[in-house]
C-alpha cells in the first residue's frame, strides 16, 4: 500500500521553498506547452480594514517553460503590489547559507549513517540519474537533505530558476519592497524535529519510491506540474487529501502523520498569522504573498485561517 512517503516528490515541490528545482515541463504535457499557466493559482484577499486588496499566489518550487511566465491574471496582481512576501529570502546570503545548514554536525559520514546496504541503493539511484554521479559528493550531507534533494535531482540539472526565486528576483528588479514569511533557517531546522532513524527511513522509502517509479514509466512531480499549469487546484487538493488518507493507513503511519503535521498544518497556522499581522500593520499596501500551492488548497489551509480572522478570500481565475 501507498503511503504518504509515495507522495514525497510531490509534497515537497509544493511545501518547501528550501529545495527549488527545475522541470522541463515539455515533457509533462499531452498538449503543446503553452506560454504560460492556464489558470493561476490566485486568490484575493479583501475585507476587514483593508483599503485595497491583497494577493495570495500559490506556487511550485519547480522552474521552466510555462513556470517562467506568470498568468496575466497574476502579472497584474504582482504589478499592482508594492510588497512581495516569498516563503523565504532568495537572496543570494541566504541561498548561499542554505548549503552551511544542510552539512552534517554529528561527526559521521552519510555512508557511515545510513549502512552498506542502503549506501549501495543509493549509488544505484544516482547512476541511474546520471552514469557519472555517485554518493561521494553528498557524504557530508544531512539524511533528509538527500531525501530532499534526490526525486528533483534529475530536474535540477537542468539549471532554470525555481519560480518562487523568479518572483523574487522580478521584484527586486522592479523596485519592490520584498520580505518572507518564514526563514532559512526556519525550514531547515523542521527537520531536527526528525530522529536521525526517521531520516534514513525517509531515504529509504525515496529510493524504493523513484525505482518503482522509474520500473513503471511514472513521474509524480511531471503529474504535479502538470496539474499546476492547468490551475487544476481541486486536483492539486485531492491529490493532497489523497496522500494524507494513504498516510493514515499506511505502514509509516506515525512518521507520516508527524511529516505532514510539522510541514503543512502548523506551518499554515504560523504563516497565515504572519499575513494578518502584515494586513493589520499596512492595511493600505498591495501585499503579494507567494507560497507553495499546498498551502493555500486544503480545508484547512491558510485561505480559511484568514476567512477565520474576517478576511474574504476569492479564487482569481482569469
Amino acid at each position: 500500500m501507498n503511503t504518504i512517503l509515495q507522495y514525497l516528490p510531490l509534497t515537497l515541490s509544493l511545501l518547501l521553498a528550501i529545495v527549488p528545482v527545475s522541470v522541463r515541463t515539455e515533457e509533462a504535457l499531452e498538449d503543446p506547452t503553452p506560454e504560460h499557466p492556464v489558470k493561476p493559482m490566485l486568490w484575493k484577499i479583501e475585507g476587514e480594514d483593508l483599503q485595497q486588496p491583497s494577493y495570495l499566489f500559490g506556487t511550485i518550487h519547480l522552474g521552466g517553460g510555462p513556470l517562467d511566465h506568470l498568468h496575466p491574471a497574476a502579472e497584474k496582481a504582482f504589478k499592482e503590489a508594492t510588497l512581495v512576501l516569498t516563503e523565504i529570502p532568495f537572496d543570494d546570503k541566504t541561498q548561499f547559507g542554505i548549503v552551511a545548514k544542510i552539512m552534517r554536525d554529528d561527526g559521521k559520514t552519510l555512508s557511515q549513517s545510513i549502512g552498506p546496504d542502503l549506501s549501495q541503493k543509493l549509488d544505484e539511484e544516482l547512476r541511474a540519474i546520471n552514469r557519472a554521479l555517485n554518493s561521494r559528493p553528498f557524504q557530508a550531507m544531512r539524511t533528509w537533505a538527500i531525501a530532499v534533494m534526490l526525486p528533483q535531482l534529475e530536474s535540477q540539472l537542468a539549471g532554470d530558476t525555481a519560480m518562487d526565486k523568479m518572483i523574487w528576483d522580478r521584484a527586486v528588479k522592479d523596485g519592490k519592497e520584498t520580505d518572507a514569511m518564514e526563514t532559512a533557517e526556519f525550514q531547515v531546522g523542521l527537520f531536527d524535529a526528525f530522529t536521525e532513524a526517521e531520516q534514513v527511513t525517509l531515504l529509504s522509502v525515496t529510493l524504493r519510491i523513484l525505482r518503482e517509479e522509474r520500473a513503471e514509466g511514472k513521474n509524480t512531480v511531471r503529474e504535479l506540474t502538470d496539474a499546476y499549469i492547468q490551475g487544476d487546484a481541486e486536483l492539486i487538493k485531492r491529490m493532497m487529501e489523497a496522500s494524507y488518507q494513504e498516510m493514515r493507513e499506511g505502514p509509516e503511519k506515525e512518521l507520516g502523520e508527524k511529516f505532514y503535521d510539522i510541514l503543512l498544518t502548523q506551518r499554515d497556522e504560523t504563516m497565515a498569522a504572519t499575513i494578518v499581522e502584515r494586513l493589520k500593520a499596512a492595511p493600505d499596501t498591495v501585499h503579494f504573498f507567494a507560497a507553495g500551492t499546498a498551502h493555500f488548497t486544503g480545508e484547512n489551509s491558510i485561505p480559511s485561517h484568514l476567512e477565520k480572522a474576517g478576511y474574504r478570500i476569492i479564487r482569481v481565475e482569469e
